[in-house]
Order: C-alpha cells, then sequence, then structure tokens
C-alpha cells in the first residue's frame, strides 16, 4: 500500500499558487490598512491638539520609518483596491479561466508595486 494520503491540505504538501499568495496578503494588507487607520486617528488628534504631540507626528513622518511606513500603506490601498476589483469581477462571473486567474493575480500584485514606486517618484520629484 501507498503512503497515505494527508487529512487536510498543508503548505508542506500542496505547492502554494498566485491565489494562494495573493489571498494571503490581503489579509494582510486589510491588518496593515487598520493599522493605518489607527494612526491617521491619532494623527488627526494631533494636529488638532497641536503642540508636543504634532511635532512628534511629524518627526515620524519626516523620518526614514514614517516613510517607509506611509510608503506601505500606499501598496497596501492599492493591493486592497486592484484585489477588490478582481473579486468584483469574479461576483459578475467573469475571471474564472485559470491563465486569467493567474495574470489578475500577478497584475494586482506587480501593479500595486509600480502604482506605489510611481506616486512616491512623483512626490520625491514634487519635494525636490
Amino acid at each position: 500500500m501507498g503512503k497515505p494520503r494527508p487529512l487536510s491540505p498543508h503548505l508542506t504538501v500542496y505547492r502554494p499558487l498566485i491565489g494562494s499568495y495573493t489571498s494571503i496578503l490581503h489579509r494582510a494588507v486589510s491588518a496593515a490598512l487598520l493599522g493605518g487607520l489607527g494612526f491617521l486617528a491619532a494623527w488627526l488628534l494631533a494636529i488638532a491638539q497641536g503642540g508636543v504631540l504634532f511635532d512628534a507626528f511629524s518627526a515620524l513622518w519626516g523620518s526614514i520609518v514614517g516613510k517607509v511606513m506611509l510608503f506601505g500603506w500606499t501598496f497596501c490601498a492599492f493591493f486592497y483596491a486592484a484585489h477588490w476589483i478582481r473579486h468584483f469581477a469574479w461576483d459578475m462571473g467573469y475571471g474564472f479561466e485559470l491563465d486569467t486567474a493567474r495574470l489578475t493575480g500577478r497584475l494586482a500584485l506587480f501593479g500595486s508595486a509600480a502604482a506605489s514606486v510611481l506616486v512616491w517618484l512623483y512626490i520625491a520629484l514634487r519635494a525636490g
């Protein structure tokens, strides 16, 4: 008798595909955007209060760490939107073909990265 089959799918048994990665990334992006909303609320409170709290947020957003956070949230927003469009197409009954699903997954991932880079290049060129 051959090797017994696993009782449930596991990462060591099945090779992850682009759909696996985009699904996991969608969940991570959602959590990151939720954290970003917390920072946005705190920043708005800092603007309203002014003083030391506002200065602390200004220093954060001006630092490398702050810029990395903002870039990450930019990517998250683009990816969330792209993935939402992909799911909307699925809800309408389009894009289930394997090649199309692979293509739209890659487009969501790499398109979001490219859009984020373009936005931040624009910001850098305007500031410089």
